[in-house]
């Protein structure tokens, strides 16, 4: 009977913990490999963030690490703000980067239906993120003149110019 108890208890601890240490583990790895954890240490959002934000948005970093229907997204003339919802926030700070930092590419994909944004964040850290659709375009009006362009469409501004 002893031993059912022991049993009883030692399960009880391992099905409470489990799945909050792998919960920790999933998040501390996802941090890192898509660049968040790099970009908080330069980018930490240490104050809060005034301007138009957009919560429930979707980006994808490097590539392949997609936050779906997670993010806040935010701009103003001076930063790019990022943040993600509470539940998932372990490991991930909110970010305030400002527009100096930071490289736009912009394109259209899906048979030019859809617009995006390839940011390229950071001097040193150059974590890529895409953001798709009607969000370019709100951040693109929020940031006004600060919105950062990329060579190739500095090049065709002057040409139009």
């Amino acid at each position: 009977m002893n031993f059912q108890h022991q049993l009883a208890a030692h399960l009880l601890v391992f099905f409470t913990l489990y799945p909050v240490g792998l919960f920790c583990a999933i998040s501390y790895l996802t941090s890192w490999l898509c660049g968040w954890r790099l970009l908080a240490r330069h980018f930490r959002a240490n104050e809060p963030f005034y301007g138009e934000s957009w919560s429930w948005q979707s980006a994808r970093f490097r590539r392949w690490c997609s936050y779906n229907n997670c993010l806040t997204v935010g701009a103003n003339q001076e930063h790019f703000y990022l943040s993600i919802l509470l539940p998932f926030r372990l490991f991930h700070p909110a970010l305030l980067i400002p527009w100096q930092e930071i490289e736009v590419e912009t394109g259209k994909m899906f048979f030019g239906y859809y617009d995006t944004a390839t940011f390229r964040i950071g001097a040193q850290e150059r974590v890529t993120l895409r953001i798709y659709g009607k969000l370019v375009n709100r951040m693109r009006q929020a940031a006004g003149p600060a919105w950062p362009l990329y060579r190739t469409e500095q090049v065709e501004s002057q040409a139009k110019g």
